[in-house]
């Protein structure tokens, strides 16, 4: 995959990695790290960890800025992936964001019944530049929530792309990427919202509890 990576360097609305507070948390990140992979492990585990999964209908755009993502701790796909890409784009590593559409059978019943669906719709991976390519590093779900639902956790590999197991522990299905929509250097606000709208408009009226 060659591609311009200047462009994934750039600060953007979303991705305002300027911020003191990323530039602060990048800065504690990188700490005695000897390379950018060992600094893209550290923001993978950090992003993976200590950010905790939580399903939001994009009704507030300041709530997808990096900097507020990081200071809520919390957050879904996409979001996690935004605060991925400035972590890793303040400290000069080429990061963007890679949509796809999975089917997780693992959704709880009444969370699958909200969405309608079990696809959860453009999801947001973050891709970094590391080792000469670009690696998809899928930190969506947090250890305790691995563990929780009997899930294998997705470790950090600089050589292939780390995504979500497509079994469970038990051997039971988890999740397919099942659709492809290509590497982003930018995500807008708008743009999140025109999706959710196209996949998920009966959730705008919705008030929805943390999952």
């Amino acid at each position: 995959m060659l591609l311009n990576r200047e462009r994934y360097l750039q600060a953007t609305e979303l991705i305002n990695f300027e911020h003191e507070m990323i530039q602060e948390k990048a800065a504690e990140l990188a700490r005695g790290c000897a390379n950018s992979v060992a600094v893209a492990e550290q923001i993978f585990h950090f992003v993976r960890d200590e950010i905790r999964y939580a399903f939001r209908v994009p009704h507030d755009a300041g709530q997808f800025k990096a900097s507020a993502i990081l200071r809520a701790k919390m957050g879904f796909c996409t979001q996690k992936a935004i605060l991925f890409c400035a972590l890793a784009r303040s400290r000069g590593i080429p990061a963007g964001i890679y949509f796809f559409d999975i089917v997780d059978h693992s959704l709880p019943e009444k969370f699958a019944e909200l969405l309608r669906t079990r696809t959860m719709f453009r999801h947001g991976v973050p891709t970094l530049f590391l080792n000469g390519a670009w690696r998809k590093l899928d930190a969506t779900l947090d250890a305790k929530l691995v563990e929780k639902n009997g899930l294998f956790a997705v470790e950090f590999s600089p050589e292939s792309d780390c995504l979500m197991s497509k079994k469970k522990r038990d051997g039971e299905k988890h999740v397919a990427y099942v659709n492809e929509y290509g590497l982003y250097g930018d995500v807008s606000f708008s743009l999140i919202q025109h999706w959710f709208s196209l996949y998920y408009l009966h959730l705008f009226d919705v008030r929805l509890e943390d999952y």
